[in-house]
């Protein structure tokens, strides 16, 4: 998947140590960090090196630019989490089992602020970087796929009677998400536990889950 139109981001091209695979990921995951902190526009290459414990040329040395850098840490996170939503969300498990799973993959997050904080900084930069845009329509997409394959598998074995439409019902899971995501980032008191709550009992009503699920 690539924030690119069309295409992964150029890199690098050639055989790469392991050493460096791991030297790279670490970069980017401290690289998100910094986006999460500072934004896209603030974010600083020493910001980075001091985070993930390398030199800025460790960094030029896998990334050319600044930019080049925060678009594949955008890129990786994006990654990131949608594997993580995809692993939840399949299996031979119920569709209310596997929203619940979702739900806790999504909640659970050991790092529940940060990724939250992540987020919300990119819908933001989005705003302003238009090449961001397409990562951020790729996330709702996946999501939108995954809550709409788990509603739909719902109806079909009988235990979900929508009270909507099931584009409607889909989209107000995403809706309390995205305010849920605002919610932890902002510090607004919104606990893991309580996202959860909130988010499960949207789910039940809106899928219509029938008494006995």
């Amino acid at each position: 998947m690539g924030v690119m139109t069309g295409s992964e981001v150029p890199e690098r091209t050639g055989a790469v140590p392991a050493g460096a695979d791991v030297q790279r990921e670490r970069i980017l995951r401290a690289a998100a960090l910094a986006l999460a902190e500072h934004g896209f526009d603030a974010a600083r290459l020493r910001d980075v090196a001091n985070s993930a414990g390398v030199s800025i040329g460790s960094i030029q040395h896998h990334f050319e630019t600044r930019d080049l850098l925060f678009r594949h840490a955008f890129e990786w996170s994006i990654r990131e989490l949608t594997g993580r939503w995809r692993c939840a969300a399949v299996g031979e498990l119920g569709p209310w089992r596997r929203f619940e799973l979702l739900v806790r993959e999504l909640t659970g997050d050991p790092d529940l602020t940060r990724r939250c904080a992540t987020w919300t900084e990119f819908c933001a930069s989005a705003a302003r970087r238009e090449e961001l845009r397409d990562g951020i329509r790729r996330v709702h997409d996946e999501w939108r796929a995954l809550v709409s394959g788990i509603l739909a598998d719902g109806v079909a074995s009988g235990e979900f009677a929508p009270v909507m439409s099931r584009e409607a019902a889909v989209g107000a899971v995403m809706a309390v998400v995205d305010g849920c995501d605002m919610a932890v980032a902002a510090d607004g008191g919104m606990t893991a536990e309580r996202y959860a709550e909130v988010l499960l009992g949207t789910g039940r009503a809106v899928f219509g889950v029938r008494d006995g699920v």
